[in-house]
């Protein structure tokens, strides 16, 4: 049995990959949320939690704040897979000031988030979804181009296209940072 716990929510499956991968690496235990119970964290000394993330918010990251009272003290890890650059800092600290808020206070000197890039496989998506995307790739047209982030850039040039952006290499600095104690 390993110490080390990667729970993941996963919609569409990139986020899976990752848990996944992170476990592999770490030769790690790794479930769904809904095949766990939360009364054997007591036997990791890490976790890490995989969510997907949609306008800013983890999918699932509740599952960390109910059961603040059995993390307390161990090194909890975030991983948050979407569509935003991990290298933008303002989609950093935004993402972050949503965790902070989610998160009890308790638990926010044990944690580090992590961001890794998703997919988007349009067929797959749910019409309200698909919808919301395209009412940002219709706000982002009418903003004056000179006036767009990098990120919002990036973002026009693969929104209404199915695009993979998952890439093994994204769980190093992951791994490196979970093996170091």
């Amino acid at each position: 049995m390993s110490d080390t716990l990667v729970i993941y929510k996963s919609k569409y499956g990139s986020t899976k990959q990752y848990a996944e991968w992170i476990a592999a690496d770490l030769n790690a235990d790794v479930y769904d949320p809904s095949r766990f119970s939360p009364r054997d964290l007591d036997r990791y000394a890490t976790v890490i939690y995989c969510g997907g993330l949609y306008a800013n918010s983890i999918r699932g990251v509740r599952f960390i704040a109910r059961n603040k009272n059995r993390l307390r003290g161990k090194k909890i890890v975030i991983v948050a897979c979407g569509l935003s650059y991990p290298h933008f800092e303002e989609s950093v600290a935004r993402v972050q000031r949503g965790l902070e808020s989610r998160l009890p206070q308790a638990l926010h000197e044990n944690s580090r988030l992590f961001m890794v890039r998703g997919s988007i496989t349009y067929s797959r998506l749910k019409f309200f979804e698909r919808f919301i995307l395209r009412m940002l790739e219709t706000a982002l047209r009418k903003k004056n181009p000179e006036r767009l982030t990098l990120e919002e850039q990036e973002m026009l040039g693969v929104l209404g296209s199915d695009f993979s952006f998952v890439d093994r290499a994204s769980v190093q600095p992951i791994v490196e940072y979970c093996k170091a104690k």
